[in-house]
Formats: C-alpha cells, structure tokens, sequence
C-alpha cells in the first residue's frame, strides 16, 4: 500500500491519531492578504494566495490538536446556504468552522425566503447583518456573483457550475502530499465539465502544473470557453499544458495524477443535463486498464462522490493507487485555511 505508506510519512503519523506523534512545525502566521474578501471563484486568487492557502492548510492539517488557532473565529457564525444536499463539503465547512472557534447555520434554500421569491440581493442584505461569512452551493454562477456584491462580509463558493474552490485546494494539497510538488506535475481531469474543472483550468497554470481535461465530446462543448481563454492564456505564459482530450485512455498517456468528479450530474444532484444523454459510460470509466496507460506510479484520487462502476471500478477506488481519503481530509483543511484567511 505505497501511498497509504506515503501519506503516513508526509503527514508524520499526526492527522487522526490523537495528535500523540504529530510533527511539530513552526506556527504559520496568517497574513492580510485575503482578510475581508470575497471568494467567489478561484479565478481572484494569485499564485502566492494559492501558495499560502496550502501551506496553511497543510499545518492545520499536520498539527490538527494544536490550539494555537482554535480560538481564531470565536463569536463568529457562518451562513451554509446550500440548493441541494451536500455530505463532504457541508460537513468539512462546519468541522472548520468549529475548529476555528466559530459556529454554523445551515439552510436549504427552500427553508429562506429566496425559495418564495424574495431577491438575492434582498436576502444577502439580511444575511450580512447576522453572518460572518456565507458558504453557498448555488446553481448558477451568476447567483454567486449576486451575492458578492451585495454582501459586506465574506461569500465563499462552495459549488457552482464555474468553480468549487476549496474542494480544488484539497485536490492540490493531495498532489503535492504524494508527488512532492505542483510545479511539473502531469496531470489528468476527468468528469463532468463543471465546478471542478473549471477551478482547476483557472488555477493549474498558475502553478505550473500541466492539465489534460478528458471528457466526452458533449461535455467539452460545454466547457466555459471565456474560463478556457484566460486559462490558455496563462499556460501559455507558463510554457505549461491545457488541453482537452476526448479518449480516456490517451488522455492519461503520461499522467501523473488521475483527478476525477461525478461523471453524470443528475447521479449528484438531480438536475440532468442534456450532455450527459451523449455519455457512452463504460469509456470513461476508469479502470486498471486505463490506469495502465499512465505513468507506473500514477496516482489516482476522486472529490467524490464516486459512483462505483460509473466513474471508477471498485478495483481502482480501493486500489493502492487510490488516495480518495486523503484527498476528502485534505479538502476539510483547505476550508478551514481560506476561513482563517478571509473571516479573521
């Protein structure tokens, strides 16, 4: 089980074993850089933004019993405004949040007054008198734009179409844990052509990693073609890799790390997209045998949640090529970096 073994000496055997032989590393200060803002894409944060999220991420990950910011946030709430249910990100927003010192809210849309008509700027003018900071699973971008600019406090996305910022930070935390870097890294998206993808075709080249998004013809027709302007852009300034490849297994041709979400949207969230009829599942389904057209140590991770047999076969999920656990952890220290960073 190499990268189980991997991810014990990384992390110094702390993470989750009662802090008894955590690695001791010096407290990070948190600067001012993103205190105040508003995050509602990873596309306003720069590559030393990045760079700092993660490495804060990666202390409080570390040292996950040191109290030297279990305090941070006392007194302060947030607002989880989420338009349909959510196990990983809802849960890892609020265990940040209360590590933090702080406390959450948790609302369905239906549950507020948006579900009965009332504006989203209305709304985000109640919420900035109660909150600290709103994380929201919204439906549309433009929603979260919406609410940016009406609130005072800071918006965190927690899932839009455009960008899901804190599960691509745990993404990137999970890169560098087991491959030592993100500059140079190969690597390989493949899903749907939503939050996720986008995140990471605004902020890969940013960091020199070099990105193959393999997705099925109808998905790549969908792709925001602004976000892949201002990602191509960038790459090519970089002298780095964006593409989009539509076969799998040529896709993986030299990869590093595998980074996979939901292959078919309504299996997440019950809203069908009319792309994912296109969908030939058995070709994009990851299996041993499209892990063996990578690199002998590819890697292999999924933000989940990963429908079995439809994004990946058991054999990979459960493989020792799978670091689907870290990255679920990862993604919990990643919201609780941004938190410090954007509430303090």
């Amino acid at each position: 089980m190499a990268a189980k073994n991997a991810a014990k000496e990384e992390r110094g055997g702390g993470a989750g074993t009662g802090g008894k032989a955590m690695r001791k590393t010096r407290v990070p200060k948190i600067s001012d850089r993103l205190r105040g803002r508003t995050l509602p894409h990873i596309g306003v944060l720069s590559r030393e933004d990045l760079e700092e999220a993660i490495g804060l991420a990666e202390w409080f990950r570390d040292n996950r019993y040191d109290p030297t910011y279990s305090s941070l946030l006392q007194g302060r709430v947030q607002g989880l405004l989420f338009v349909y249910p959510s196990t990983r990100t809802r849960l890892g927003f609020e265990a940040a949040m209360a590590q933090l010192g702080g406390s959450n809210i948790y609302m369905r849309i239906e549950e507020t007054q948006m579900g009965r008509g009332e504006s989203i700027a209305d709304t985000a003018h109640a919420m900035d008198q109660s909150l600290d900071v709103l994380s929201a699973r919204l439906w549309k971008q433009e929603e979260m734009d919406a609410f940016a600019a009406n609130m005072k406090k800071p918006v965190i996305n927690a899932c839009t179409p455009k960008d899901h910022v804190t599960h691509v930070i745990g993404e990137l935390m999970t890169i560098k844990q087991f491959k030592g870097r993100l500059e140079g890294i190969n690597l390989v998206y493949t899903g749907m052509a939503r939050g996720i993808l986008h995140s990471l075709v605004r902020c890969c080249p940013k960091l020199g990693i070099n990105l193959v998004l393999a997705i099925p013809e109808s998905y790549a027709a969908t792709v925001d073609k602004n976000i892949m302007v201002e990602g191509k852009a960038v790459a090519e300034k970089a002298g780095t890799r964006l593409e989009i490849v539509t076969d799998l297994k040529k896709a993986v041709e030299g990869a590093d790390f595998i980074q996979a979400s939901t292959l078919i949207r309504s299996m997440l969230a019950g809203e069908q997209s009319p792309e994912e009829k296109a969908v030939k599942v058995p070709k994009w389904t990851v299996t041993d045998d499209v892990l063996a057209c990578a690199k002998p140590d590819v890697l292999y991770s999924h933000s989940g949640p990963a429908h079995r047999g439809v994004c990946a076969t058991d054999s990979v999920m459960d493989g020792k090529k799978s670091v689907i656990p870290y990255e679920a952890l990862n993604a919990i220290y990643a919201k609780k970096a941004l938190l410090a960073m954007l509430v303090r």
